[in-house]
């Protein structure tokens, strides 16, 4: 019998999806299967009853991935600075937002950002079929990790690049190439990854890779069959992936052994409360203790994030109020690094007497150095670039040297 059922979905908004039923060490129990969610019930009914755990993976497109250095003991401590720590490389609200964060290596905490509408409404979806997830994860986090080595998942038109303990940067096929070597060129030697796996339903994905790929990266391509699920069910026993669904959001998974489960729970609740009972002023002084001790670490986050703050009364309030006013003074027509490369590289690509030197991100803008034919050519490339929507593009240096003209033109959202 199957214990669990692990249900691909491939569109939020559609709910298109793949699934298979597993054993719980990833065993699969079942061919895959693919269609939408109201297929999956009609189905599967008596299975997804009897089955123990259901696990939910989606795009990890939806979903901000990142590492991040915190100074804290646990997963709770970790969780009340996180939102602070990340603030200014969001773009939304942080009471908008939901954060979840797995086991820490060095104080390196892995964090998973969603939209709670997004994952609200994913919830509410499901719940109208009856079905209540006891995991949701990432797919890209569903991988087989190992030490000294990125990981490029290719599913569709999307390419997710998991570099270790660094964000997780999505591109589609056009742009992944240059996204690509500007992360290796980013990355410094002694940083650079041993090997590259290349997770895909096609070896074809290997031709995307940059010609100037590093000689000492190993690259292993890995291929799967229609869909990753498959792939996915075996690894879900790595007990580091992050599961969305924390804090308010965790739910109890479905269990045969719900009656066990609950004695334990009222053993254990009655012990708690003949000790806390006997305890409580022990126990009020360990609470006002670990509180002060988090306080004094917000206190230092904030003394590390804001240095020219002397007076601190609230560190907490004052770094949320700080934060607000640096979002507030943020230039509206700011984007991302990624944006601005995805808008301009069909323009790049279609210049065939371009070659790129560097690429740089500062204060909003890209700043793109370049070989070139000739100086009208320098001309033609700014205007193009200046009639893409909402991107401006100005002209900074350009020289000859030898047979090519060596170029250098910012562009920025507007």
């Amino acid at each position: 019998m199957a214990e669990q059922l692990v249900i691909y979905i491939k569109d939020l908004h559609s709910l298109d999806a793949d699934w298979v039923f597993s054993s719980q060490n990833g065993e699969i129990t079942t061919p895959l299967n693919s269609g939408s969610i109201d297929e999956l019930v009609e189905k599967n009914k008596n299975s997804i009853q009897s089955v123990q755990v259901i696990t939910c993976i989606i795009r990890a497109e939806n979903i901000h991935l990142s590492y991040q250095h915190i100074p804290a003991k646990n997963k709770q401590r970790a969780l009340q600075a996180i939102p602070f720590a990340l603030e200014e490389q969001l773009a939304e609200d942080i009471e908008l937002l939901h954060f979840s964060t797995s086991n820490p290596k060095n104080s390196i905490f892995p964090i998973a950002v969603i939209k709670h509408e997004i994952l609200q409404a994913l919830l509410e979806k499901l719940k109208e079929y009856d079905i209540t997830p006891g995991n949701v994860y990432a797919d890209i986090a569903c991988l087989p990790q190992t030490e000294n080595s990125w990981n490029l998942l290719h599913h569709e038109n999307t390419i997710s690049i998991d570099q270790h303990q660094n964000s997780i940067i999505h591109a589609d096929s056009n742009t992944f190439a240059i996204i690509l070597n500007q992360l290796l060129q980013q990355t410094s030697e002694e940083q650079l990854p041993d090997t590259i796996n290349i997770w895909s339903d096609s070896e074809e994905s290997i031709l995307l890779l940059p010609d100037n790929l590093p000689e000492s990266i190993n690259v292993i391509h890995h291929e799967y069959k229609s869909s990753p699920v498959s792939l996915f069910s075996k690894n879900l026993a790595n007990k580091n992936i992050i599961n969305l669904l924390q804090g308010s959001y965790k739910v109890v998974t479905h269990s045969n052994h719900w009656w066990k489960v609950w004695q334990v729970a009222a053993v254990l609740a009655t012990i708690a409360l003949v000790l806390e009972i006997f305890s409580g002023t022990l126990i009020l002084n360990r609470l006002e203790s670990e509180n002060s001790q988090l306080n004094k670490e917000i206190t230092q986050i904030y003394k590390k994030t804001f240095p020219r703050s002397k007076r601190i009364v609230n560190a907490r309030v004052q770094m949320e109020t700080k934060l607000k006013q640096l979002r507030k003074n943020n230039n509206k027509g700011s984007s991302s690094f990624t944006d601005l490369l995805a808008t301009t590289a069909p323009i790049i690509q279609q210049t065939n007497t371009l070659s790129i030197q560097s690429i740089n991100f500062n204060n909003n803008k890209l700043e793109l150095q370049f070989n070139i034919d000739k100086l009208s050519s320098v001309e033609t490339f700014k205007s193009r670039l200046n009639k893409l929507p909402n991107i401006k593009a100005e002209i900074i240096s350009s020289a000859s040297e030898s047979k090519l003209v060596n170029a250098k033109i910012t562009v920025e959202a507007i």
